[in-house]
């Protein structure tokens, strides 16, 4: 199987959502910064959480297939699982741009990203599996021991919360993604691209 198309797939569907993501803009009524921030004030905020987060996704999808040597059928449909998860987040972010306040958007808008990760994860134990020689990078990526720890536990206490408080999502979105943003330094990427 060529990896190389596999990557271009991806790369295409990454950057069409997120064209799709800033269609879900609209142009204000008026002419002003208050209708502006009225009308997409909330969802801006969800586009901003959500255009880091696939953009941090790329990144580590990236070297994530510059570290691995071959792919096989098993790694191509864990990564069409992982883009499947990803191709929600448009529908998500506009879900719950429209209904901030709303329960079902914010349960919907954390199971996308509960997903997300745990098919980042088995996508990447795929890979790890069939490149033995890259196993121990992939299990070193930041993105992978943080999936991998304790931050789970936050999923299930946002879906309390969110009960309460269903904006809880749009912040643990924005956690999760500063952290793993700033913890993505794959400092052998760059090495690789000469």
């Amino acid at each position: 199987m060529n990896k190389n198309r596999l990557e271009a797939f991806t790369d295409a569907i990454i950057a069409i959502l997120v064209t799709i993501m800033v269609l879900e803009f609209h142009v204000p009524h008026t002419a002003s910064w208050q209708a502006l921030v009225q009308e997409n004030g909330v969802y801006f905020l969800a586009y901003i959480i959500a255009f880091a987060d696939v953009g941090v996704s790329w990144y580590n999808h990236h070297y994530l297939f510059a570290i691995a040597q071959r792919i096989n059928k098993n790694v191509y449909w864990s990564n069409m699982l992982w883009i499947l998860a990803l191709s929600l987040i448009p529908f998500a972010v506009a879900f719950i741009g429209a209904h901030p306040n709303s329960r079902v958007p914010a349960i919907f808008y954390l199971l996308v990203n509960a997903a997300w990760a745990a098919s980042y994860l088995n996508l990447s134990k795929q890979i790890a599996a069939i490149n033995q020689e890259s196993a121990e990078a992939i299990k070193q990526m930041p993105v992978y021991k943080f999936l991998r720890s304790i931050w789970w536990i936050a999923y299930p206490i946002s879906l309390i919360i969110l009960f309460f408080w269903p904006p809880i999502v749009l912040f643990l979105a924005a956690v999760e993604t500063t952290i793993t943003a700033f913890k993505s330094n794959n400092p052998e990427l760059d090495k690789l691209e000469k």
